[in-house]
């Protein structure tokens, strides 16, 4: 299998991995809601109630910041490949950056899979 082809694969495997915990989030909230000791909880604290993050929203944004997980790993292993270093300072900045390229993979990850889509289209042809 190509290389371009197993990166979608997993990009897509963690969005809809990440959609379903979404999924799982909002039915909680939506449960939580509907008791009656959760609210009191939050009454007897003199703290307003969380308003619930709602289906759409909590499965949009679990899918992307499930997605960027592998993406940012991508992007960090692309460039991490370039640096002439030893091997234990990339694997260091690597664990000490991983919410920054994750947070770069959450934002470039719907534009990577297209353009690794496009890529593996010109390729085939």
């Amino acid at each position: 299998m190509k290389k371009e082809l197993k990166q979608i694969f997993v990009i897509v495997a963690f969005i809809l991995i990440g959609c379903m915990l979404g999924y799982c989030v909002a039915a909680v909230q939506a449960d939580q809601l509907r008791d009656p000791a959760y609210l009191a909880f939050w009454t007897s604290k003199n703290m307003p109630v969380p308003e619930p993050l709602g289906v759409s929203k909590s499965m949009l944004s679990f899918g992307l910041l499930f997605s960027g997980i592998p993406t940012g790993l991508i992007f960090y292993n692309g460039i991490a490949q370039k640096w002439l270093t030893p091997m234990a300072p990339k694997i260091i900045l690597g664990v000490i950056a991983f919410p920054i390229y994750t947070l770069a993979g959450v934002i470039g990850s719907i534009p990577f899979l297209l353009y690794q889509s496009v890529v593996l289209l010109r390729r085939n042809k």
